[in-house]
């Protein structure tokens, strides 16, 4: 009987929600409203539980100062959950929205794309540049605005056909460059009505203008929104091994999170990949320059003149996500220093600037997310190692405690993530991605409230590429240590004559030592950046091809495979049907027909496209074989290279993973951590 009763609450829950989602269906808004709704009570059931029953006052000050700080703490994220449940509890799809509107006049209307660099390399700059020109639309221009007035920059903009605009590094980094060329634009010839804004490693979609415009028709639209996915993998994906099952940090947030915040009227701009009408950001006096985070804020700053922000959650853009472990933490740094700042402005969430109440509620839950968020993850990842060796309790609880009270409230989140975020948001796996930069993030949240301003603006770098292996030994110091804490921990009070063995919180500390150390230890191990060869990445793609080339250039031979024959009619051919297996713009590999063994120095592959016709031929050298798969290297000209830059970043490639299996991106963890 106490058996069933430690499970009751458990099974419960987890049968509640899964009948009710299997048996009306995910799509339903009741039945999202529901879910949210359990999650929220089972959580809110927790927090009784946790408060009440489970601080261990009897220890000493020290301890139970720590016991309680923790408690705060762990409250504040939770209350962040309560929020996230809140926020999810809808969604809205705009791209109904956008088809209705698909023969609007603003299709039509001027606009233009500004590309914002500062320190991009030429290979950057060059992608970009190509791809909003080859933006589909009657009336726009490209201007590059370059920070930093680089002859090199300019005689690059010149040869595309695109505008050049410059400053020497003036004041408030990317927005005071924003609001600069937005001053040229508005002298020279027509005025834009809408602008796109693009980071210098952000590639248009050739459609996207064709997919938001239209949906200015409501005249209160000021800022559409669209998501940022990359065609790169971020450092954690490429250094713990796991590109392939497992996706990019940002998918919850673009995917799943802005979405639902849309639809309460509460998305607000994420800077590149973004749409303005120039109405509004003029009203609004420019991109904002209070904050590092200038797109957020500036989302803010508008709504106070009646012009909302929107969220078109289609894949529109292509860019680089930040390419080592340095910069993924300075990067989610700027943004944690962004909030915090905003603190210090009338578009905090009790300021007095004109918000909404739910903008107001998104910035506040932002704000607790990093203040909170952080700290927490450190608390939580150091508890057991201090209660191996201090003997302090974080909690005063027995593992059926557990399962009874704080188990229903974890697997109500499981499953209400993997029916709404596919997943997305997983165990240790998610834990390592947040552990990461959560002494980074801590740092700036103690200095930034110290000192919010005066802080020089860091740019994240992009476009690096490394042939050898690179321990960043610093960052990787504190997991390596916690771990090896916690391992020695368990394995001194493992044994029947610890002190410790068969007292209140044992078995509890036991558990936790065990995940924590699984989790620290994937930690160190995404500290351990992997070499990155190539310098273009590469798409998956099944596409039809041909190998063409003329036998009386004596430059190659084709020979059957062994135990294959090949006819005078073969022999007779000039060309090879194959399938693309990937492709970049330095190379792709191909799969040949079975019985055939192509030696060449040179050649030319021609890619079909949808309509069955040849899109273009791409000469290029064989760098290596296995069987039937060759492995090519591109020998393009300029117009070449160009031509392939319009085809890999404006179309149907990307490097999204459509569905995300829990228990194979918790295996692949676990094979990465035992090899």
């Amino acid at each position: 009987m106490t058996d069933m009763k430690t499970w009751a609450a458990l099974l419960a829950t987890a049968g509640l929600l899964i009948l009710i989602l299997e048996t009306y269906g995910i799509q339903s808004p009741r039945i999202r409203a529901v879910a949210a709704l359990i999650c929220a009570l089972v959580t809110l059931r927790y927090v009784y539980w946790r408060i009440l029953f489970t601080v261990p006052f009897h220890q000493k000050i020290a301890q139970t100062v720590w016991c309680v700080t923790f408690l705060v703490i762990e409250l504040c994220t939770i209350l962040s959950t309560l929020l996230i449940y809140l926020f999810m509890s809808r969604t809205i799809s705009r791209s109904t929205e956008a088809d209705a509107h698909q023969y609007s006049p603003l299709r039509n209307a001027p606009t233009d794309i500004f590309i914002a660099t500062y320190n991009e390399s030429y290979e950057i700059l060059e992608r970009t540049i190509i791809g909003a020109l080859a933006v589909e639309h009657n009336d726009h221009r490209v201007w590059v605005l370059d920070d930093g007035n680089r002859p090199w920059v300019r005689q690059l903009t010149e040869s595309l056909g695109a505008r050049y605009v410059a400053r020497n590094k003036g004041k408030h980094a990317k927005a005071g460059n924003v609001n600069n060329g937005l001053k040229q634009a508005l002298k020279v010839g027509r005025p834009p009505e809408f602008v796109l804004l693009l980071d210098a490693d952000f590639i248009p979609h050739r459609t996207i203008l064709q997919r938001v415009l239209g949906l200015f028709d409501d005249s209160a639209v000021g800022i559409v929104q669209t998501p940022q996915h990359f065609f790169n993998a971020d450092p954690v994906q490429a250094n713990l091994f796991c590109t392939s099952v497992w996706p990019d940090e940002q998918r919850f947030f673009f995917n799943v999170l802005l979405p639902c915040k849309d639809a309460w009227g509460a998305a607000f701009c994420c800077g590149t990949s973004a749409v303005f009408r120039v109405e509004a950001l003029l009203a609004a006096g420019g991109m904002a320059t209070e904050t590092v985070t200038e797109d957020m804020l500036t989302s803010f700053k508008c709504s106070g003149f009646g012009y909302r922000t929107i969220y078109l959650n289609e894949r529109l853009s292509l860019g680089l996500a930040p390419e080592s472990i340095v910069d993924f933490m300075s990067q989610r740094s700027r943004w944690c220093l962004g909030a915090i700042q905003q603190l210090f402005t009338p578009w905090w969430f009790a300021g007095r600037a004109r918000m909404s109440v739910m903008n107001r509620l998104a910035f506040f839950d932002t704000v607790l997310f990093w203040i909170s968020g952080a700290p927490f993850k450190i608390m939580l990842i150091s508890a057991p190692a201090l209660y191996w060796f201090t003997g302090t309790a974080t909690l005063h609880a027995s593992l059926p405690d557990l399962v009874r009270w704080m188990a229903p409230m974890l697997i109500a989140n499981l499953i209400f993530m993997r029916y709404y975020a596919g997943n997305r948001i997983l165990p240790i796996m998610t834990d390592v991605t947040q552990l990461l930069t959560a002494f980074v993030i801590s740092r700036t949240v103690v200095s930034g409230l110290m000192r919010p301003f005066g802080r020089p603006f860091k740019v994240t770098a992009k476009g690096l590429s490394s042939a050898r292996v690179v321990v960043q030994w610093r960052l990787m110091a504190p997991y390596a240590f916690l771990a090896a804490a916690t391992i020695l921990g368990i394995a001194t009070h493992i044994q029947t004559f610890s002190g410790a063995h068969g007292i209140q919180g044992y078995s509890l500390n036991i558990f936790w030592s065990i995940v924590n150390a699984a989790t620290l230890t994937l930690a160190a191990m995404a500290c351990i950046e992997v070499p990155h060869r190539r310098r273009t990445d590469r798409f998956a793609t099944s596409e039809r091809a041909v190998v063409k080339f003329a036998f009386e250039d004596a430059t190659m031979v084709r020979v059957p495979l062994p135990g294959t024959s090949l006819s005078n009619a073969d022999n007779a051919r000039h060309d090879i049907p194959c399938q693309l297996q990937n492709i970049s713009l330095g190379g792709a590999e191909i799969v040949c027909p079975d019985g055939w063994d192509v030696l060449m120095n040179s050649a030319h592959l021609s890619i079909y496209n949808d309509a069955d016709q040849v899109w273009s031929s791409l000469p290029f050298t064989v760098v290596s074989r296995r069987a039937n798969v060759l492995t090519l290297q591109f020998d393009s000209d300029a117009s070449a290279r160009h031509a392939l830059i319009r085809k890999l970043f404006t179309g149907m490639y990307h490097q999204d993973i459509e569905e995300v299996s829990a228990f194979t991106v918790l295996s692949t963890l676990a094979r990465n951590l035992v090899s």
